[in-house]
């Protein structure tokens, strides 16, 4: 028997192959994790709607976490906890967007909003995630440095051209946290798979934190271990080597 109960897996460029399928190697040893008693988790920073293609790969009573940490379900019926930004918080992202002219777009908790649906009307709506992109990475660089600074957000980015912003204190890792106290177990009783720095600190947090090949360098570094890529059934091959 594992001494692992949770297993808690990033999506894009880690349980997703790049064409954005569960490869059926995959898809067999979550499988096998779950038939030796390891609850399968995701934890991505898509929404629901984004996301739930995918959920019939795990059984239908694994916590969720959705959105970065923002929205926690206890199963996939059960909305446990969503954690909003202030309409404060949102308009001065969205000035900031506006005055550096760089791509920008939502997850509210109706879906998710592109830059061309946004309208002002929406600003009084309830806020999980505010996001900006753009190709030149010395703007990216420079919005983080801003938002930074300002201390009442927390900063990350799933690629290299974009920032993703949640209410301070708001992560993966600390959606985990509270899924692991619902659940009575402890942190060292997980395993967390992920490539991009919004999985860093879900990494950290973890009792085995475990890279993708794919992984960006400071998720390598702080990773225990890492496995092989997406592309290499990444995770197929940690859940073998590292938890069963």
């Amino acid at each position: 028997m594992t001494k692992h109960k949770l297993l808690a897996l990033d999506l894009d460029g880690s349980l997703l192959t790049d064409d954005k399928r569960i490869s059926e190697v995959n898809r067999h040893w979550i499988k096998k994790a779950e038939e030796a008693g390891v609850i399968v988790s995701f934890a991505t920073g898509r929404g629901r709607a984004t996301s739930e293609q995918y959920w019939d790969a795990v059984r239908p009573e694994s916590p969720m976490v959705m959105v970065n940490g923002a929205e926690i379900w206890k199963n996939h019926s059960e909305l446990m906890e969503r954690h909003f930004l202030t309409e404060e918080e949102v308009r001065q992202l969205y000035e900031l967007a506006v005055e550096e002219s760089v791509g920008f777009w939502g997850h509210r908790e109706g879906g998710f909003v592109s830059s061309q649906e946004f309208s002002p009307a929406l600003f009084g709506e309830d806020w999980l995630k505010f996001g900006f992109f753009s190709d030149d990475v010395h703007v990216i660089a420079g919005l983080r440095q801003t938002i930074a600074g300002w201390s009442q957000f927390e900063v990350t980015s799933s690629a290299p051209n974009n920032l993703e912003i949640s209410r301070k204190g708001v992560s993966k890792a600390s959606a985990l946290a509270e899924i692991v106290q619902n659940l009575g177990i402890h942190r060292s009783e997980v395993m967390a798979i992920g490539d991009s720095l919004n999985d860093l600190e879900m990494i950290k947090w973890a009792g085995l934190g475990i890279a993708m090949g794919n992984a960006e360098i400071a998720v390598k570094e702080a990773a225990d271990e890492i496995t092989l890529t997406n592309e290499e059934d990444g995770v197929a091959t940690a859940i073998r080597e590292f938890l069963l």
